[in-house]
């Protein structure tokens, strides 16, 4: 008898769940599908003009790789130009750290490069801030005597850290775009 209680339980219960996840099934809405006002969220992606990347404690590759990821994650493959509504720009402080020393020799066997950015998108008419928000990145990389792969390895990691801030700075764009906070 218990054994029927238990399997009536798990039926009842499968049968609520599946019920609560077909009520909820048309609450989804895919991030880049249209929206109601006809405008997609990645066409008002390709209004935005990436300006000015300003890293400090870092590299200029750094701040070239943002600039053009960001570019890339906005406007696509560029199939044609579109005037430019917004500018966004970003200013990002990197940092190392070696937290992983060698006892034997004293040299440092490992760094992280951390990242951090604040960005903002500003309205070209207007020159008012319409949104902004801050990313923060990190990439580790290992040291090894030879100088020259170390610092091959230190521009790796940099390149990484400002792939990972240009996903996330254009996921948050995208996101408060669909959520309304920031009207096309």
């Amino acid at each position: 008898m218990s054994s029927r209680n238990a399997l009536s339980r798990r039926t009842a219960l499968l049968a609520l769940t599946f019920g609560a996840s077909l009520g909820l099934a048309g609450c989804f809405t895919p991030l880049y599908g249209p929206t109601a006002t006809g405008i997609g969220v990645e066409e008002t992606l390709k209004k935005i003009d990436v300006g000015e990347i300003v890293v400090s404690g870092a590299g200029e590759e750094m701040a070239h790789a943002l600039r053009s990821e960001l570019i890339f994650a906005l406007d696509g493959a560029r199939d044609r130009e579109i005037e430019k509504r917004y500018r966004l720009t970003a200013t990002v402080t990197a940092s190392q750290s070696s937290p992983i020393v060698s006892t034997a020799t004293g040299r440092a066997l490992a760094s992280t490069v951390t990242a951090s950015a604040r960005w903002r998108i500003e309205d070209i008419a207007d020159e008012r801030i319409v949104l902004d928000g801050q990313a923060s990145a990190s990439a580790s990389f290992d040291r090894v005597q030879q100088r020259f792969a170390t610092v091959r390895a230190q521009r790796d990691a940099e390149l990484r850290a400002a792939r990972q801030l240009s996903e996330q700075i254009s996921t948050r764009i995208a996101i408060d775009l669909r959520s309304g906070r920031m009207a096309p």
